[in-house]
């Protein structure tokens, strides 16, 4: 948000909201807010501490869903006996539900209140959790992922509403949100290594454990986050419903889910398979058929901004975030499988020689907090990020899988580097894509960054998946290599189009 996007009351100033690119409430809402005192902005600096912790840790076990399932698959699959054309649904179930639901949880968590959304969304996600470490068939444990993911995405755009209404100073909201990016970096990473850890016993454990740190954190979230009112809350049931925007929920949520499914079934099935083209061609019109139905909405009663593109550097942001999850995925999927596999490591050892990774992103996310201009600076630092991405996976190319010297002298120095500029990346484009929205977007802000992340993810797999296949199967380490040298140029293009496009609005044109 801009500096005039929170005050210290509820009231959105409907004459500030036009220069951030968003749309006035209707006046009975701004009638109904007027000089409500903010319980969130008005917390002692040690609460305000304590939620972001909160917010954090279920940050952390959303993003850990996604990475710990690259180790857990194996395991699971014997244990189920899920077939190998079946095993991309492992990873697929929850990530697919996950990304699907996020500009509609985006929402939710705009129009009612986003503290319950957040407790509801923790509280589902561990009684879940432990149901699903007792399943004893596979579709049992499919079904249970994707009512994971669904409920796991519900604490993202809620926890990013409230921390935006907790630090009304945008230089300590992108501290704050910096700190909150900072936990899903850690868990693409740690994620493996908990994982492995869990595996010595069961990958049962795994979910056990979730569990047993979700439940009791969402008891300690009833009792700390004070009732917090949504822009939307004096509206009736039928206006909020207005506000849901249901019928571009279902369209996007299709459009999402065919578009993941398409992509998760190709490996196996192939790209030239109706179950790859069916899929992906109705997704690709049920895209447009939802742009046109946002765009014949009243203002107000859409599920996205009528003026999207028009705030401030949009796209050059979209851009920029892109190679994000594509990045950090290819990276780290191929890599922890090609150690298994190729070089017949434990999952323990993998996980081990992958820890440069996650102590980098930590050092990285920390720096933020005394460096806030490595957030609040996109055009100074985003291209930089992009450069360090680029640099670090042309080294892995050439690292021949990291065999005997060439660990310490290819892969370490590609992680350091990376790993710095894949944090960077990630903080800094999802922060400012969540402050570029008006407040009365602001869960949806945090999801859309969100949405990009997950579909430039998926898409960045799918492309190496695909260009493994100009090697020879085993340990031949050429198709890797291919794949990584796509993944520099991607991510080199993108910093080039950024440092071109972006232009500086604003408070951050001062500090430029």
């Amino acid at each position: 948000m801009s500096s005039a996007s929170i005050d210290t009351t509820l009231p959105v100033d409907e004459e500030k909201l036009p220069s951030r690119g968003g749309e006035p409430p209707p006046a009975d809402e701004l009638a109904a807010h007027t000089a409500t005192p903010n319980p969130l902005a008005t917390l002692s600096r040690a609460h305000k501490l304590a939620l972001l912790a909160l917010f954090s840790v279920s940050m952390f076990i959303d993003g850990a869903g996604i990475g710990a399932a690259f180790l857990l698959t194996s395991a699971i699959s014997a244990d189920l006996g899920i077939a190998p054309a079946n095993e991309a649904w492992v990873l697929g179930s929850y990530s697919l539900a996950f990304a699907a639901a996020l500009l509609a949880a985006g929402r939710l968590a705009d129009v009612f209140p986003p503290n319950r959304v957040f407790v509801v969304g923790f509280a589902l996600l561990g009684a879940l959790s432990l149901g699903t470490s007792f399943t004893s068939g596979q579709y049992a444990f499919f079904v249970l992922r994707a009512l994971g993911g669904l409920v796991a995405v519900l604490t993202v755009p809620s926890a990013i509403n409230m921390i935006v209404q907790m630090y009304p100073d945008p230089t300590e909201q992108a501290k704050s949100l910096a700190l909150f990016g900072l936990a899903a970096g850690l868990a693409n990473v740690l994620a493996l290594l908990i994982a492995a850890v869990c595996l010595l016993a069961s990958w049962r454990w795994y979910f056990r454990l979730v569990a047993i740190v979700v439940l009791p954190l969402s008891g300690a979230a009833m009792a700390l986050i004070p009732r917090s009112r949504a822009v939307a809350e004096a509206l009736d049931g039928k206006a909020k419903l207005a506000r849901m925007d249901v019928g571009g929920v279902l369209l996007l949520f299709g459009a999402m889910v065919l578009f993941i499914t398409a992509f998760t079934q190709a490996p196996a099935a192939g790209y030239a398979s109706a179950l790859f083209l069916a899929p992906l061609l109705l997704s690709l019109v049920l895209f447009p058929a939802f742009l046109v139905w946002e765009a014949k909405r009243p203002r107000g009663t859409t599920l996205l901004p009528h003026d999207i593109w028009q705030l401030p550097n949009i796209l050059p942001l979209v851009v920029m975030a892109s190679p994000s999850f594509l990045w950090f995925a290819t990276y780290q999927l191929r890599l922890a499988t090609w150690f298994q596999d190729a070089l017949h490591l434990s999952p323990l050892l993998t996980a081990a020689k992958l820890l440069p990774a996650g102590v980098t992103c930590l050092v990285v996310g920390l720096l933020t907090q005394p460096f806030p201009a490595l957030v609040t600076r996109p055009r100074v630092v985003q291209p930089i990020a992009a450069a360090l991405m680029c640099t670090s996976t042309i080294l892995l190319s050439f690292s021949d899988g990291g065999r005997g010297v060439n660990y310490p002298r290819f892969i370490l120095p590609s992680m350091l580097l990376g790993f710095t500029g894949g944090m960077l990346n990630f903080v800094g484009t999802s922060t400012a894509i969540t402050q570029a929205f008006p407040v009365e977007f602001a869960g949806v802000g945090g999801s859309f960054a969100q949405v990009v992340f997950q579909v430039f993810g998926v898409l960045g797999l799918a492309v190496q998946t695909a260009l493994l296949g100009t090697g020879k199967q085993g340990d031949d380490w050429t198709g890797s290599r291919n794949g990584y040298l796509f993944t520099s140029a991607y991510a080199l293009v993108a910093g080039l189009v950024f440092l071109v496009s972006f232009r500086p609005h604003g408070p951050a044109a001062a500090a430029e």
